[in-house]
C-alpha cells in the first residue's frame, strides 16, 4: 500500500506525464486520489448461461452489487476472464495496475473532457465499431474490463499512456 501511495503522490507531483491536449478518442489518466464510491456490480447466477460460461456481452446494470470486500476479487476474476478471451502480452497485474491508475476502481467516475469508468474512455472512444461490449453502459465494470483486454489484443495499449 505504502508503494502505490507514494506512486500516487509521484504521479501528482509530476503530472503523470499528461499532454497539454488529450486526443478524445483515447482514455487517459482519470486519477483519483480517494477510495471508489461507487459499488461494482456482478454478474447474477442467473444471468450466466447454462454451461457456465458467462458471455461478456450480457448487461449486468440490473444485477445485485457486489460487496466492497469483494469488488477486489471479482474484478481481478474479469481480468483474468477477459485476458483468456482476448490475450495481450502484458500480465494481469499490468492491467490491474492501469485500471488503479485511471480510476482507483470507481466504474463510474467521471475524468476531464467526459473521460468515464474503470479505464476512462470517452464515449465516441466506447461506441467504436473496435469494441463488441459498446452497447453496454460505459460504466459497466465487466464490459470496460472486457473492451480493455480487446483494446490491448488489438495492440491499442499506448491508448493509457503512462498508467501502462
Amino acid at each position: 500500500m505504502r508503494t502505490f501511495v507514494v506512486y500516487l503522490l509521484f504521479c501528482l507531483l509530476v503530472g503523470c506525464g499528461q499532454p497539454d491536449q488529450v486526443a478524445t478518442t483515447q482514455p487517459t489518466l482519470g486519477l483519483i486520489l480517494s477510495n471508489p464510491t461507487a459499488t461494482p456490480v456482478a454478474i447474477s447466477p442467473s444471468a450466466a448461461p447454462a454451461s457456465g460460461a458467462i458471455n461478456p456481452t450480457q448487461a449486468v446494470a440490473s444485477t445485485p452489487s457486489i460487496s466492497a470486500d469483494d469488488w477486489q476479487s471479482q474484478y481481478r476474476a474479469w481480468i483474468e476472464e477477459a485476458r483468456q478471451t482476448h490475450p495481450y502480452s502484458e500480465s494481469s497485474e499490468v492491467m490491474w495496475n492501469v485500471m488503479i491508475c485511471e480510476s482507483s476502481g470507481n466504474p463510474t467516475i467521471q475524468g476531464p473532457g467526459g473521460l468515464t469508468g474503470l479505464f476512462q474512455y470517452q464515449p465516441s472512444t466506447w461506441a467504436g465499431t473496435w469494441n463488441p461490449y459498446r452497447d453496454q453502459p460505459i460504466t459497466d465494470a465487466r464490459a470496460q474490463i472486457f473492451a480493455t483486454a480487446k483494446a490491448w489484443h488489438d495492440g491499442n495499449q499506448q491508448w493509457w499512456g503512462v498508467c501502462l
